[in-house]
Protein backbone atom coordinates (compact mmCIF):
# COMPACT_ATOMS: atom_id res chain seq x y z
CA UNK A 1 0.00 0.00 0.00
CA UNK A 2 1.26 3.48 -0.89
CA UNK A 3 2.09 5.68 2.07
CA UNK A 4 -0.20 8.54 1.12
CA UNK A 5 1.40 10.85 3.67
CA UNK A 6 4.61 10.57 1.70
CA UNK A 7 2.83 10.70 -1.67
CA UNK A 8 0.28 13.50 -1.45
CA UNK A 9 -1.70 14.49 -4.52
CA UNK A 10 0.51 17.51 -5.07
CA UNK A 11 3.73 15.48 -4.66
CA UNK A 12 2.56 12.90 -7.19
CA UNK A 13 1.71 15.67 -9.65
CA UNK A 14 5.27 16.95 -9.33
CA UNK A 15 6.83 13.57 -10.02
CA UNK A 16 7.91 12.50 -13.51
CA UNK A 17 9.48 9.14 -12.59
CA UNK A 18 6.52 7.32 -14.07
CA UNK A 19 8.18 3.89 -14.12
CA UNK A 20 8.71 4.03 -10.35
CA UNK A 21 5.14 5.23 -9.77
CA UNK A 22 3.77 2.38 -11.91
CA UNK A 23 5.78 -0.10 -9.90
CA UNK A 24 4.56 1.39 -6.61
CA UNK A 25 0.93 1.39 -7.71
CA UNK A 26 0.95 -2.01 -9.41
CA UNK A 27 -0.16 -0.68 -12.79
CA UNK A 28 1.20 -1.43 -16.27
CA UNK A 29 2.87 0.72 -18.89
CA UNK A 30 0.43 1.47 -21.70
CA UNK A 31 3.21 0.64 -24.20
CA UNK A 32 2.46 -3.03 -23.61
CA UNK A 33 -0.95 -2.47 -25.22
CA UNK A 34 0.17 -0.36 -28.17
CA UNK A 35 -0.36 -3.21 -30.65
CA UNK A 36 -4.00 -3.44 -29.51
CA UNK A 37 -4.72 0.30 -29.54
CA UNK A 38 -5.31 1.96 -32.88
CA UNK A 39 -3.05 4.95 -33.31
CA UNK A 40 -5.82 7.26 -34.49
CA UNK A 41 -6.64 7.94 -30.83
CA UNK A 42 -4.54 11.03 -30.20
CA UNK A 43 -3.98 10.66 -26.45
CA UNK A 44 -2.65 7.12 -26.83
CA UNK A 45 -0.50 7.93 -29.84
CA UNK A 46 1.15 10.84 -28.03
CA UNK A 47 1.49 8.76 -24.83
CA UNK A 48 -0.55 11.20 -22.79
CA UNK A 49 -2.16 8.02 -21.49
CA UNK A 50 0.84 6.44 -19.78
CA UNK A 51 -0.43 3.42 -17.86
CA UNK A 52 -3.41 1.16 -17.24
CA UNK A 53 -4.91 -1.49 -15.05
CA UNK A 54 -7.02 -4.14 -16.86
CA UNK A 55 -7.69 -1.93 -19.90
CA UNK A 56 -6.70 -4.94 -22.01
CA UNK A 57 -9.93 -6.60 -20.81
CA UNK A 58 -11.97 -3.61 -21.99
CA UNK A 59 -10.26 -3.69 -25.38
CA UNK A 60 -11.02 -7.41 -25.64
CA UNK A 61 -14.73 -6.66 -25.06
CA UNK A 62 -14.62 -3.96 -27.72
CA UNK A 63 -13.01 -6.39 -30.16
CA UNK A 64 -15.83 -8.89 -29.51
CA UNK A 65 -18.54 -6.29 -29.95
CA UNK A 66 -19.53 -6.27 -26.27
CA UNK A 67 -20.63 -3.12 -24.46
CA UNK A 68 -18.70 -1.27 -21.75
CA UNK A 69 -18.77 2.17 -20.19
CA UNK A 70 -16.54 5.04 -19.13
CA UNK A 71 -17.01 6.77 -15.80
CA UNK A 72 -15.39 10.05 -14.81
CA UNK A 73 -16.78 12.67 -12.48
CA UNK A 74 -16.35 16.35 -11.80
CA UNK A 75 -16.41 18.19 -8.50
CA UNK A 76 -18.09 21.59 -8.92
CA UNK A 77 -15.69 24.53 -9.05
CA UNK A 78 -15.77 28.10 -10.29
CA UNK A 79 -14.20 27.40 -13.65
CA UNK A 80 -12.55 24.66 -15.67
CA UNK A 81 -9.05 25.09 -17.02
CA UNK A 82 -7.36 23.42 -19.99
CA UNK A 83 -5.73 20.79 -17.77
CA UNK A 84 -9.16 19.61 -16.57
CA UNK A 85 -10.30 19.07 -20.15
CA UNK A 86 -7.70 16.47 -21.14
CA UNK A 87 -9.54 13.59 -19.46
CA UNK A 88 -12.85 14.61 -21.04
CA UNK A 89 -11.31 15.05 -24.50
CA UNK A 90 -9.87 11.54 -24.09
CA UNK A 91 -13.32 10.21 -23.12
CA UNK A 92 -14.83 11.90 -26.16
CA UNK A 93 -12.27 10.22 -28.44
CA UNK A 94 -12.94 6.81 -26.90
CA UNK A 95 -16.68 7.32 -27.17
CA UNK A 96 -16.45 8.28 -30.84
CA UNK A 97 -14.25 5.28 -31.52
CA UNK A 98 -16.16 2.62 -29.58
CA UNK A 99 -19.66 4.04 -29.02
CA UNK A 100 -19.47 3.42 -25.27
CA UNK A 101 -21.68 5.06 -22.65
CA UNK A 102 -20.27 7.85 -20.49
CA UNK A 103 -21.37 8.18 -16.85
CA UNK A 104 -20.53 11.50 -15.21
CA UNK A 105 -21.32 12.09 -11.52
CA UNK A 106 -21.08 15.69 -10.39
CA UNK A 107 -19.59 15.14 -6.95
CA UNK A 108 -20.83 18.12 -4.98
CA UNK A 109 -20.80 15.81 -1.94
CA UNK A 110 -17.04 15.31 -2.21
CA UNK A 111 -16.38 19.03 -2.37
CA UNK A 112 -18.64 19.56 0.63
CA UNK A 113 -17.23 16.91 2.97
CA UNK A 114 -13.66 17.91 2.15
CA UNK A 115 -14.69 21.51 2.91
CA UNK A 116 -13.95 22.95 -0.51
CA UNK A 117 -17.57 24.09 -0.62
CA UNK A 118 -19.26 25.54 2.44
CA UNK A 119 -22.84 24.56 1.60
CA UNK A 120 -24.92 22.36 -0.71
CA UNK A 121 -27.19 25.25 -1.68
CA UNK A 122 -28.56 26.35 -5.04
CA UNK A 123 -25.33 28.21 -5.81
CA UNK A 124 -23.39 24.94 -5.58
CA UNK A 125 -26.09 23.20 -7.62
CA UNK A 126 -25.80 25.84 -10.35
CA UNK A 127 -22.00 25.59 -10.29
CA UNK A 128 -22.22 21.83 -10.90
CA UNK A 129 -24.63 22.27 -13.82
CA UNK A 130 -22.41 24.99 -15.34
CA UNK A 131 -19.38 22.67 -15.14
CA UNK A 132 -21.38 19.92 -16.85
CA UNK A 133 -22.34 22.31 -19.67
CA UNK A 134 -18.67 23.18 -20.19
CA UNK A 135 -17.73 19.51 -20.45
CA UNK A 136 -20.58 18.60 -22.81
CA UNK A 137 -19.62 21.56 -25.01
CA UNK A 138 -16.48 19.65 -25.98
CA UNK A 139 -18.74 17.68 -28.31
CA UNK A 140 -20.64 15.09 -26.25
CA UNK A 141 -24.03 13.90 -27.52
CA UNK A 142 -26.81 13.38 -24.96
CA UNK A 143 -27.75 9.91 -26.24
CA UNK A 144 -24.58 8.36 -24.79
CA UNK A 145 -24.31 10.35 -21.56
CA UNK A 146 -25.64 9.62 -18.06
CA UNK A 147 -25.01 12.67 -15.87
CA UNK A 148 -26.28 13.27 -12.35
CA UNK A 149 -25.65 15.43 -9.31
CA UNK A 150 -24.39 13.01 -6.68
CA UNK A 151 -26.22 14.50 -3.68
CA UNK A 152 -29.49 14.48 -5.68
CA UNK A 153 -29.30 10.78 -6.61
CA UNK A 154 -30.74 8.38 -3.98
CA UNK A 155 -29.54 5.32 -5.92
CA UNK A 156 -25.91 6.33 -5.35
CA UNK A 157 -26.42 6.65 -1.61
CA UNK A 158 -28.20 3.31 -1.47
CA UNK A 159 -25.22 1.69 -3.20
CA UNK A 160 -22.75 3.56 -0.97
CA UNK A 161 -24.56 2.30 2.11
CA UNK A 162 -24.56 -1.21 0.65
CA UNK A 163 -20.79 -1.06 -0.03
CA UNK A 164 -19.92 0.53 3.32
CA UNK A 165 -19.89 -2.87 5.07
CA UNK A 166 -17.05 -3.96 2.77
CA UNK A 167 -14.58 -1.29 3.88
CA UNK A 168 -13.19 -0.77 7.36
CA UNK A 169 -12.39 2.59 8.90
CA UNK A 170 -8.77 1.49 9.30
CA UNK A 171 -8.42 0.58 5.62
CA UNK A 172 -9.77 3.98 4.54
CA UNK A 173 -7.65 5.80 7.09
CA UNK A 174 -4.49 4.01 5.93
CA UNK A 175 -5.24 4.40 2.22
CA UNK A 176 -6.00 8.13 2.41
CA UNK A 177 -3.48 9.01 5.09
CA UNK A 178 -6.12 10.31 7.50
CA UNK A 179 -5.05 11.44 10.96
CA UNK A 180 -8.34 10.65 12.68
CA UNK A 181 -9.29 14.33 12.98
CA UNK A 182 -11.25 14.40 9.70
CA UNK A 183 -15.04 14.65 9.67
CA UNK A 184 -17.06 11.45 9.21
CA UNK A 185 -18.16 12.50 5.73
CA UNK A 186 -14.62 12.20 4.36
CA UNK A 187 -14.48 8.59 5.52
CA UNK A 188 -17.86 7.65 4.09
CA UNK A 189 -17.05 9.40 0.81
CA UNK A 190 -14.86 6.43 -0.18
CA UNK A 191 -18.09 4.40 -0.30
CA UNK A 192 -19.82 7.08 -2.36
CA UNK A 193 -16.90 7.14 -4.80
CA UNK A 194 -17.13 3.36 -5.12
CA UNK A 195 -20.85 3.71 -5.84
CA UNK A 196 -20.10 6.19 -8.65
CA UNK A 197 -17.59 3.81 -10.20
CA UNK A 198 -19.50 0.55 -9.84
CA UNK A 199 -23.06 1.75 -10.53
CA UNK A 200 -22.87 1.11 -14.32
CA UNK A 201 -21.73 -2.46 -13.59
CA UNK A 202 -24.39 -3.09 -10.93
CA UNK A 203 -27.33 -1.43 -12.68
CA UNK A 204 -26.49 -1.92 -16.38
CA UNK A 205 -24.12 -4.91 -16.33
CA UNK A 206 -21.46 -2.76 -18.00
CA UNK A 207 -17.79 -3.21 -17.10
CA UNK A 208 -16.19 0.20 -16.68
CA UNK A 209 -12.92 1.98 -17.31
CA UNK A 210 -12.00 5.09 -15.32
CA UNK A 211 -9.59 7.64 -16.84
CA UNK A 212 -7.77 9.38 -13.97
CA UNK A 213 -4.60 11.06 -12.84
CA UNK A 214 -2.17 9.00 -10.80
CA UNK A 215 -3.09 10.96 -7.66
CA UNK A 216 -6.59 9.44 -7.72
CA UNK A 217 -5.53 5.79 -7.86
CA UNK A 218 -6.09 5.24 -4.14
CA UNK A 219 -9.85 5.36 -4.74
CA UNK A 220 -9.52 2.81 -7.53
CA UNK A 221 -7.79 0.36 -5.21
CA UNK A 222 -10.43 0.77 -2.52
CA UNK A 223 -13.19 0.30 -5.10
CA UNK A 224 -11.56 -2.78 -6.59
CA UNK A 225 -11.41 -4.27 -3.09
CA UNK A 226 -15.17 -3.79 -2.79
CA UNK A 227 -15.77 -5.22 -6.28
CA UNK A 228 -13.78 -8.33 -5.38
CA UNK A 229 -15.78 -8.89 -2.20
CA UNK A 230 -19.12 -8.37 -3.98
CA UNK A 231 -18.20 -10.38 -7.09
CA UNK A 232 -18.66 -7.33 -9.32
CA UNK A 233 -16.42 -6.91 -12.37
CA UNK A 234 -13.43 -4.93 -11.13
CA UNK A 235 -13.17 -1.48 -12.75
CA UNK A 236 -10.33 -0.93 -15.21
CA UNK A 237 -8.39 2.32 -15.25
CA UNK A 238 -6.20 4.35 -17.57
CA UNK A 239 -3.80 7.00 -16.27
CA UNK A 240 -3.30 10.37 -17.86
CA UNK A 241 -0.13 12.44 -17.75
CA UNK A 242 -0.53 15.91 -16.26
CA UNK A 243 -0.35 19.02 -18.41
CA UNK A 244 2.46 21.26 -17.20
CA UNK A 245 1.54 24.50 -15.51
CA UNK A 246 2.61 27.61 -17.43
CA UNK A 247 5.05 28.49 -14.65
CA UNK A 248 6.82 25.12 -15.03
CA UNK A 249 5.39 23.39 -11.95
CA UNK A 250 2.10 21.51 -11.53
CA UNK A 251 -1.04 23.19 -12.83
CA UNK A 252 -3.35 24.33 -10.05
CA UNK A 253 -6.78 25.99 -10.04
CA UNK A 254 -5.73 27.90 -6.93
CA UNK A 255 -2.71 29.42 -8.72
CA UNK A 256 -4.24 31.25 -11.73
CA UNK A 257 -0.93 32.00 -13.45
CA UNK A 258 -0.29 28.25 -13.92
CA UNK A 259 -3.33 27.67 -16.11
CA UNK A 260 -5.75 29.09 -18.66
CA UNK A 261 -9.39 28.89 -17.61
CA UNK A 262 -11.83 28.03 -20.36
CA UNK A 263 -13.60 31.37 -19.88
CA UNK A 264 -10.57 33.63 -19.38
CA UNK A 265 -10.81 36.78 -21.50
CA UNK A 266 -8.38 37.18 -24.40
CA UNK A 267 -6.26 39.78 -22.60
CA UNK A 268 -5.76 37.46 -19.60
CA UNK A 269 -4.95 34.49 -21.84
CA UNK A 270 -2.33 36.51 -23.68
CA UNK A 271 -0.74 37.75 -20.46
CA UNK A 272 -0.50 34.23 -19.02
CA UNK A 273 0.93 32.66 -22.18
CA UNK A 274 3.42 35.45 -22.84
CA UNK A 275 4.67 34.98 -19.25
CA UNK A 276 5.00 31.20 -19.57
CA UNK A 277 8.25 29.41 -18.75
CA UNK A 278 9.98 28.12 -21.88
CA UNK A 279 13.06 26.21 -22.86
CA UNK A 280 14.49 29.24 -24.63
CA UNK A 281 17.94 30.72 -24.07
CA UNK A 282 18.72 33.90 -22.17
CA UNK A 283 19.55 35.97 -25.25
CA UNK A 284 18.45 36.02 -28.88
CA UNK A 285 22.05 35.34 -29.95
CA UNK A 286 22.23 32.20 -27.79
CA UNK A 287 18.83 31.04 -29.03
CA UNK A 288 19.99 31.32 -32.65
CA UNK A 289 23.32 29.62 -31.96
CA UNK A 290 22.36 26.93 -29.44
CA UNK A 291 18.66 26.44 -30.10
CA UNK A 292 15.93 25.97 -27.50
CA UNK A 293 15.16 22.99 -25.27
CA UNK A 294 11.58 21.88 -26.04
CA UNK A 295 11.69 19.21 -23.31
CA UNK A 296 11.81 22.00 -20.69
CA UNK A 297 9.27 24.25 -22.40
CA UNK A 298 5.71 24.57 -21.10
CA UNK A 299 4.55 26.03 -24.42
CA UNK A 300 5.84 22.99 -26.32
CA UNK A 301 4.26 20.74 -23.70
CA UNK A 302 0.88 22.35 -24.42
CA UNK A 303 1.45 21.86 -28.16
CA UNK A 304 2.37 18.21 -27.67
CA UNK A 305 -0.27 17.32 -25.09
CA UNK A 306 -3.30 19.13 -26.43
CA UNK A 307 -3.18 21.72 -29.17
CA UNK A 308 -1.21 20.35 -32.13
CA UNK A 309 -2.68 17.06 -33.30
CA UNK A 310 -0.61 16.69 -36.49
CA UNK A 311 2.55 14.70 -35.68
CA UNK A 312 4.56 16.11 -38.59
CA UNK A 313 3.75 19.67 -37.58
CA UNK A 314 4.81 18.96 -34.00
CA UNK A 315 8.12 17.43 -35.10
CA UNK A 316 8.77 20.41 -37.33
CA UNK A 317 8.29 22.76 -34.36
CA UNK A 318 10.56 20.58 -32.22
CA UNK A 319 13.31 20.61 -34.87
CA UNK A 320 13.03 24.32 -35.57
CA UNK A 321 13.19 25.05 -31.84
CA UNK A 322 16.33 22.96 -31.39
CA UNK A 323 17.90 24.55 -34.48
CA UNK A 324 17.27 28.08 -33.20
CA UNK A 325 14.87 28.96 -35.99
CA UNK A 326 12.03 29.73 -33.57
CA UNK A 327 11.96 32.48 -30.96
CA UNK A 328 9.74 31.89 -27.93
CA UNK A 329 8.13 35.32 -27.68
CA UNK A 330 7.96 35.92 -31.41
CA UNK A 331 6.90 32.53 -32.74
CA UNK A 332 5.78 29.89 -30.22
CA UNK A 333 3.93 31.91 -27.59
CA UNK A 334 1.83 33.84 -30.16
CA UNK A 335 1.06 30.53 -31.88
CA UNK A 336 -0.15 28.97 -28.64
CA UNK A 337 -2.20 32.07 -27.84
CA UNK A 338 -3.97 31.82 -31.22
CA UNK A 339 -4.64 28.09 -30.77
CA UNK A 340 -6.10 28.61 -27.30
CA UNK A 341 -8.35 31.42 -28.54
CA UNK A 342 -9.58 29.31 -31.49
CA UNK A 343 -10.39 26.47 -29.11
CA UNK A 344 -12.20 28.83 -26.77
CA UNK A 345 -14.26 30.34 -29.59
CA UNK A 346 -15.45 26.91 -30.77
CA UNK A 347 -16.26 25.96 -27.20
CA UNK A 348 -18.39 29.07 -26.71
CA UNK A 349 -20.52 28.25 -29.77
CA UNK A 350 -21.04 24.63 -28.73
CA UNK A 351 -21.95 25.69 -25.21
CA UNK A 352 -25.04 27.49 -26.49
CA UNK A 353 -26.17 24.31 -28.28
CA UNK A 354 -25.73 22.24 -25.11
CA UNK A 355 -27.82 24.61 -23.00
CA UNK A 356 -30.75 24.18 -25.39
CA UNK A 357 -30.65 20.38 -24.90
CA UNK A 358 -29.33 20.26 -21.35
CA UNK A 359 -32.04 18.14 -19.75
CA UNK A 360 -31.37 15.30 -22.20
CA UNK A 361 -27.92 14.75 -20.66
CA UNK A 362 -29.19 14.19 -17.11
CA UNK A 363 -30.67 11.16 -15.39
CA UNK A 364 -32.82 13.39 -13.18
CA UNK A 365 -34.76 16.63 -13.69
CA UNK A 366 -32.85 19.89 -13.34
CA UNK A 367 -34.35 22.46 -10.97
CA UNK A 368 -36.43 24.75 -13.22
CA UNK A 369 -35.25 27.94 -11.51
CA UNK A 370 -31.60 26.97 -12.03
CA UNK A 371 -32.21 26.06 -15.65
CA UNK A 372 -33.91 29.41 -16.20
CA UNK A 373 -31.00 31.29 -14.61
CA UNK A 374 -28.51 29.51 -16.88
CA UNK A 375 -30.54 30.16 -20.01
CA UNK A 376 -30.86 33.83 -19.13
CA UNK A 377 -27.11 34.42 -18.63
Amino acid sequence: MIDVKQNSNYDIKKRTDYENIMREFGIEDIDKLQSEIEQDIFFFRRKIVIAHRDFNKILERAKNGLDWAIISGRGPSNDLHIGHLIVFELILELQKKFGCKFFMPLSDDEKYVFRKLKTLDDETYKLAIENAIDIFALGFKPDNVHCYLSSETPRIYRLALDFSVNLTYNSIKAALGFSGEENAGTVFYSCVQAAHILQPSVDYNLPVVVPIGLDQDVYMRLTRDIAGRRKITAPASIYVKYLKGLTGGPMSSSIPETCVYIRDDKKTIKKKIMSALTGGRDTLKEQRELGGVPEKCTVFNWFETFFIRDDKELEQIRDQCKNGELICGKDCKPKLYNLVCEYQDKFTLKRKEVIENLEKYFDHPIKPEILEQIRCT
